[in-house]
C-alpha cells in the first residue's frame, strides 16, 4: 500500500501544504500517510472508502484526517466532487493540542476507529473556504507568515467546528448514521421539531430511534432533544430581551408550562429566576 511522506511533498519551514483538487480523478488510489489532513467539500459528493468502511460524503462536509488512516476517494455516479485540501505535519497538531489546553478532546479525535466528519452549513462552508483560501493569497517566500496563517486557521477551525463533533464522540461504538443524526439534531431547525424530526432525518422507525439512543447515550430522544432546547433556551434568557413565552415558542415548546418544569428540573430556577441571576453574576 502506498504510504505518503510529510517530508516528500510539505515544506518543513511551512509545515503545511494546501490544494484545490477539482476533481475525483486528480487524487490517488489506497494510500495513508505521516501527516494530517483536512478537507472540505466544495461542490458535488463523493464515496470515501476509509479504514474499510464506505463514506457518501456531501457538499460543505469537512473532514479530519489522521496520521494513521487508510483511504481513497471514488467518484459517484451522479457527479464529480471538488474539494480542498489542506495537509499537515504532526507537530503542528501537536503544538495546536499543546496551546487549546486539557479542555479539548484530543483523544476523541485520535483514537477512535472513525475520523471526525461534520456537514456544515452553506454560511459556515463559506467561511471555512475563505479561510483556507487565506493561504493562496501568501506569496510562497514568505514562509514564516504561511506558517503563522496555517497555524491561526487551524486553530479556528479546530476551535468552531472539529471540537464540537470531538465532544459528541463516544469511543463506544456508535454507527456513523448514529452521530450523524446527532449532528443533525443539533441544528435549531431540527430540535425545535422535537423527536418526529429525529425519524424523519434518520430514515427509521421510531422504536429504533428510541432503543438506539438507550443504548448508546442512555437517554429517550426527547431526554436529548429538551437538553438542546433548554440549552438554547439558555442562551437566550441570558443574552437577549425576549419574553419567556416568546423564548418557549422558540426552541420549539407551545405549553408554557412544560417549558418552565423542564427549566426548573436542570436548573432548580424558574427561567425568570435564571435571568436575573445571570445578569446579577455577569
Amino acid at each position: 500500500m502506498l504510504k505518503l511522506l510529510a517530508a516528500d511533498g510539505i515544506d518543513s519551514e511551512i509545515q503545511a501544504h494546501y490544494r484545490l483538487i477539482a476533481s475525483v480523478r486528480d487524487t490517488i488510489g489506497m494510500h495513508t500517510h505521516d501527516f494530517f489532513e483536512l478537507f472540505l467539500i466544495l461542490k458535488g459528493s463523493v464515496v470515501h472508502v476509509i479504514n474499510g468502511n464506505r463514506q457518501l460524503l456531501r457538499e460543505n462536509t469537512l473532514v479530519f484526517i489522521r496520521d494513521r488512516d487508510v483511504h481513497y476517494y471514488e467518484q459517484t455516479k451522479d457527479s464529480d466532487c471538488r474539494f480542498i485540501n489542506l495537509s499537515f505535519r504532526r507537530e503542528v497538531l501537536d503544538d495546536l493540542i499543546a496551546f487549546l489546553g486539557e479542555g479539548f478532546p484530543s483523544e476523541r479525535l485520535l483514537e477512535p476507529a472513525m475520523p471526525p466528519s461534520t456537514l456544515l452549513s452553506k454560511t459556515e462552508k463559506e467561511y471555512v473556504r475563505y479561510r483556507l483560501d487565506q493561504l493562496s493569497l501568501i506569496p510562497q517566500e514568505k514562509k514564516p507568515a504561511l506558517k503563522a496563517e496555517v497555524r491561526a486557521i487551524l486553530t479556528d477551525l479546530f476551535s468552531r467546528y472539529i471540537k464540537a463533533e470531538a465532544d459528541h464522540i463516544e469511543l463506544n461504538g456508535q454507527p456513523e448514521w448514529f452521530r450523524a443524526l446527532c449532528r443533525e439534531a443539533r441544528k435549531k431547525e431540527h430540535f425545535t421539531r422535537g423527536t418526529a424530526a429525529l425519524v424523519q432525518i434518520s430514515g427509521k422507525s421510531h422504536a429504533y430511534v428510541c432503543r438506539m439512543f438507550r443504548m448508546y447515550l442512555g437517554m429517550s430522544p426527547t431526554q436529548y432533544i429538551n437538553e438542546l432546547r433548554m440549552s438554547y433556551a439558555e442562551n437566550l434568557l441570558l443574552n437577549t430581551d425576549m419574553d419567556i413565552v416568546d423564548i418557549s415558542l422558540e426552541i420549539g415548546l407551545d405549553n408554557v408550562s412544560y417549558f418552565y418544569d423542564l427549566f426548573k428540573r436542570r436548573h432548580s430556577l424558574t427561567p425568570h429566576l435564571y435571568r436575573q441571576f445571570g445578569i446579577v453574576h455577569r
